[in-house]
């Protein structure tokens, strides 16, 4: 914008002449610099009320720069401009000044016309919006791309990314920073903190067979007191939050003692922690504070201090949440959907499946992760289970990262874990169905197409096999759903919208959130 001040007189005193130059200094001031296209040059002859409106302009001016500035998408010729404003507004106050009017005369009348430019509706220069570049984006569920994206975040047909694999991983998780207020291994790119998260993790998971028997009885006692209600119908969705928090609590925080917190506030904790996923997940507000961020959830941080009452909010790394959301939120949809096959789908070898998972859950060793109640040329373990479960419903469906060019330009870079996992090409036969006994010929250690864990040099504990007690992710989701069998055979029946078996069951979050046991 560009306002030019003309004097009208047709006779000049010294003093004139020398107003006169400093006006010329203005306009060349002026006109020197581009005009954006949103106000033609705007031409004003001057009255004996000059000051006034010279003052009035500068307060106007002032307020319209700086509403400019403060805006975030002002491109950087617009910055420009408004800092041109505010110089000349400036020499305009010096310029009053000759007149003698008193400082405070001119003052008031500079903030009248802040007052004015900063009224809603009088930004007359709006700043020219560049298009919002769009983000690249590549996702693919080839086997050996997806390992590609995992371990560098590279995409196919692409050079190394120019950021380390760590970093690659924190930045798309930045967003659970945001909503939980987490400091781990999956928003930090330091490697010896993650080093640290990790080694800490493995030393919680990687516990005897002894430790395993606690773990089942645990199971199997939540079970039972979920399901001890007046009612004669209850959430599935709670049940199996429930008996996954609580059991999961008994592993991750071995050392403390929880007799106290009751199961309707572990259930508070384990809904509003899924609650706060999905808000971050869709929520639209993509600002530097959105309405989903950690600090504003009030009832969130209260169930997380109900539970865990000696948190050090101001601890980001000490923060319960670092070890909740991978150790319960991504496992119980899993153990929801596994039971859902093996107990309501009409499966020929439903009855088998169950007295196997059962028996496991009594019993929860190595020995008879592997052992079964089938026929001999039907061998299904407990293990064989829980591999399906956790092949036709992956924890993460989608493992992201952020890849930037030698340039720096950024792709954001996904790996469709579902959707390899589902790839007729890997899994032949009928990959959509859950079939337990694909893996009876599979060799133990074989992991092609199989990544519901990740993959290297990011592989989760949780899928350790050899040289460790119990392989934790798959012994867990065996021993959860078995001790959920137990509790309502014969019992308690399931109902729920699902379709027919020889279509995977629905994985969105939310799915079969309407879901009910019902007593028999």
């Amino acid at each position: 914008m560009c306002i030019v001040l003309v004097r009208h007189s047709s006779t000049k005193t010294i003093g004139d002449r020398k107003t006169e130059r400093r006006e010329m200094q203005l306009y060349k001031i002026l006109i020197s610099t581009p005009s954006t296209s949103c106000i033609p040059s705007i031409t004003l002859p001057l009255s004996t009320m000059e000051p006034i409106l010279l003052a009035f302009l500068t307060g106007f001016i002032l307020a319209q720069a700086i509403r400019l500035a403060k805006n975030h998408n002002i491109p950087i010729e617009t910055h420009c401009t408004a800092l041109l404003y505010i110089s000349a507004a400036f020499y305009w106050l010096n310029f009053l000044n000759d007149w003698g009017y008193s400082t405070i005369g001119i003052a008031l009348f500079i903030t009248l016309g802040a007052w004015v430019g900063d009224m809603p509706g009088w930004l007359l220069c709006a700043p020219v919006v560049p298009a919002k570049q769009e983000e690249k984006c590549f996702r693919t569920a080839e086997v050996d791309e997806c390992r590609e994206v995992v371990k560098s975040g590279t995409p196919a047909g692409e050079a190394k990314n120019a950021i380390p694999g760590l970093e690659a991983r924190a930045r798309p998780n930045q967003r659970l920073k945001v909503a939980f207020g987490i400091d781990s291994c999956f928003t930090s790119s330091d490697e010896r903190a993650c080093k640290s998260f990790r080694d800490g993790v493995e030393k919680l998971l990687y516990v005897d067979e002894a430790e395993w028997i606690n773990y089942g009885d645990a199971a199997r006692a939540t079970a039972r007191q979920a399901l001890d209600v007046e009612s004669d119908s209850t959430s599935l969705f709670s049940v199996v939050q429930l008996m996954t928090l609580k059991t999961m609590m008994k592993v991750l925080w071995p050392d403390q003692f929880f007799e106290h917190i009751t199961n309707e506030q572990i259930s508070t904790l384990a809904h509003e922690v899924n609650l706060q996923w999905l808000r971050s997940k869709e929520g639209s507000d993509n600002s530097d504070d959105p309405f989903w961020n950690f600090d504003k959830q009030t009832p969130l941080k209260d169930a997380v201090k109900t539970v865990f009452p000696d948190w050090d909010e101001t601890d980001s790394k000490k923060n319960p949440c670092n070890l909740i959301l991978p150790g319960y939120e991504t496992m119980w949809r899993v153990v929801l959907r596994c039971f859902v096959e093996v107990v309501a789908r009409d499966h020929d070898q439903s009855t088998n499946w169950e007295k196997t998972l059962r028996a496991f859950s009594n019993i929860p060793t190595k020995q008879q992760l592997k052992e079964s109640f089938f026929e001999a040329d039907v061998p299904v373990t407990a293990a064989h289970i829980a591999k399906e479960a956790l092949r036709l419903y992956p924890p993460t469906r989608r493992i992201y990262r952020e890849y930037h060019d030698a340039a720096g330009q950024k792709t954001n870079v996904s790996a469709d874990i579902e959707a390899m996992q589902r790839d007729p090409v890997i899994w032949r036969d009928h990959p959509k169905l859950f079939l337990p006994d694909r893996w009876i010929d599979i060799a133990e250690g074989y992991d092609h197409g199989f990544m519901p864990f990740g993959a290297k040099p990011f592989n989760c504990p949780a899928k350790r096999w050899k040289n460790v007690p119990m392989p934790f992710g798959i012994s867990m989701i065996a021993l959860l759903v078995g001790a959920l069998i137990e509790a309502t055979q014969g019992k308690w029946t399931i109902h729920g919208n699902f379709p027919d078996k020889t279509h995977p069951l629905d994985t969105d979050r939310e799915a079969y959130g309407d879901a009910t046991l019902q007593r028999l």
